[in-house]
């Protein structure tokens, strides 16, 4: 079947999350972590510790759903709550060393994934995130605009 462009972009970015979704669904089974679970982990691997605040901003997530990643990642005993330095009463989270541990195990069936995927690339890596990137700029611009209106009718 050929590929359907008179949709929209919107409907292939769509098409696209759910192949990507099956293909690191399938590629993470028997890495103890889900897909999801593995960019939270890896979010604070690579730039903790940070606060829940900050995190939702990265992964792009209401602050209740990244508050949500924390209760389970704390619940498997991978999260430790540190002083935030500028702010006393605030609470950054980075990952133990049992989390550490934890994010390195799903790693190797990640890079699997990553490696089949980048590698079948039809174009360049760079090219593509730059795509990826406008798009994501182009979704929070409609965001923060559709939060002001909100506010506004308030």
């Amino acid at each position: 079947m050929p590929r359907r462009h008179d949709v929209s972009l919107l409907f292939d970015l769509f098409v696209t999350g759910q192949r990507v979704r099956r293909v690191l669904a399938e590629g993470m089974a028997g890495s103890e972590m889900r897909p999801d679970e593995y960019a939270v982990y890896s979010l604070l691997f690579m730039y903790g510790p940070l606060t829940a605040t900050e995190m939702s901003h990265q992964l792009g997530l209401p602050l209740s759903t990244a508050l949500d990643y924390l209760k389970a990642i704390d619940e498997a005993g991978h999260l430790e709550r540190i002083r935030h330095p500028d702010d006393g009463r605030a609470v950054q989270v980075a990952l133990n060393s049992r989390g550490v541990a934890a994010q390195a195990r799903a790693n190797a069936h990640w890079e699997v994934v990553r490696k089949q995927v980048e590698g079948s690339l039809r174009m360049r890596k760079a090219d593509v995130r730059a795509a990826l990137q406008a798009l994501d700029d182009a979704a929070a611009a409609v965001l923060e605009t559709r939060r002001r209106e909100a506010t506004r009718r308030r």
